[in-house]
């Protein structure tokens, strides 16, 4: 299966204020916030996402560590919020990125509102074991300074929804986009491939996993995608493939290396791990194709009653590598 890296944001400092009485102990069966901390603090002058949180992909506080943030102080005066959020976009020319937003909003009395409220007291009655997050946000007051506040917690341990609610509805314009990586290619893009799939041939292989159904590969319509695996994802649980190259083949060029298929044997003992792996994708469905391009060189088709191996051969991987 394709691998799409989604990454997830890191917090930044404890804000400041002064503690409030009534932060909520665990809930029996589920995981509450810590303590809150009374050591906040307010920064002198906002800057941008960018220079608060930096290009990395991973800037996020867990749920847990954001519950346990401090209280907005009570003589703070917010006149506007910062939020910082991670998204893909899709680019003109083709090919998606992950990007940073900056999203500013003016229209903060609703949001300030729920800031003030109290942890509600805790339930005795199950809860869900979810952990359910806010966003980056930050709060600014006329003075350009901000602090970043803590959000109060419901009687399940979770942000109480009137945050939620007023974090959702804000209004909110980008300001600035920051490109933190590269989630499509416009080459893969093109090809119609994505940027990244699993090799999962040697796994499947490895599990020995029982054949069942014939190895009949659809007779039309094949997108053919070409992935690299670099050194240190192979032998792992699961080798993550990067796009090399790729495209829809020609109804002359997939019958050829369909029938080369069919004329495969049955897959020898082997445990040498590929390094480039090729996937026949139908385009209108019907099971997909895979092959290790090298190594051990097996072919799995992945059809409607489960995984069928086959054994191919340099002429055939030859013919594959060639084909776009």
């Amino acid at each position: 299966m394709p691998r799409r890296t989604v990454a997830v944001v890191a917090a930044l400092a404890l804000l400041t204020g002064c503690a409030r009485p009534g932060s909520q102990p665990a809930v029996p069966g589920v995981s509450g916030p810590p303590p809150r901390t009374s050591a906040a603090e307010v920064h002198d002058a906002w800057s941008s996402c960018r220079t608060v949180l930096g290009t990395a992909t991973h800037f996020d506080a867990s749920p847990t560590e954001q519950l346990a943030m401090p209280w907005l102080p009570a003589g703070f005066t917010p006149v506007a919020a910062v939020v910082c959020a991670r998204a893909p976009q899709q680019r003109a020319g083709g090919g998606e990125d992950l990007v940073l937003l900056e999203k500013r909003a003016t229209s903060v009395a609703r949001l300030t509102e729920t800031l003030r409220l109290d942890d509600q007291p805790p339930t005795n009655d199950p809860c869900t074991a979810d952990l359910v997050g806010v966003v980056w946000f930050a709060m600014l007051d006329a003075g350009g300074r901000w602090v970043r506040p803590g959000v109060a917690t419901d009687v399940c341990g979770k942000p109480r929804i009137e945050v939620r609610d007023a974090l959702d509805q804000l209004d909110t314009t980008t300001v600035a986009t920051t490109v933190l990586a590269e989630i499509e290619s416009a080459e893969a893009a093109k090809a119609g491939c994505s940027q990244g799939w699993g090799e999962i041939v040697g796994v499947s292989a490895a599990e020995q996993r029982s054949e069942k159904g014939a190895f009949d590969p659809p007779t039309a319509g094949m997108r053919l995608c070409i992935y690299t695996v670099p050194a240190s994802e192979q032998g792992s649980g699961k080798p993550a493939g990067s796009f090399e190259r790729g495209g829809v083949l020609t109804a002359q060029a997939w019958t050829d290396l369909r029938r080369r298929m069919l004329d495969a044997g049955p897959i020898v003992p082997c445990t040498a791990h590929a390094g480039r792996f090729a996937v026949f994708r139908p385009t209108g469905g019907g099971g997909d194709v895979y092959l290790e391009l090298d190594g051990c060189r097996r072919l799995m088709f992945d059809g409607p009653a489960g995984s069928v191996f086959r054994q191919a051969d340099a002429a055939l991987t030859d013919r594959v590598s060639a084909a776009v």
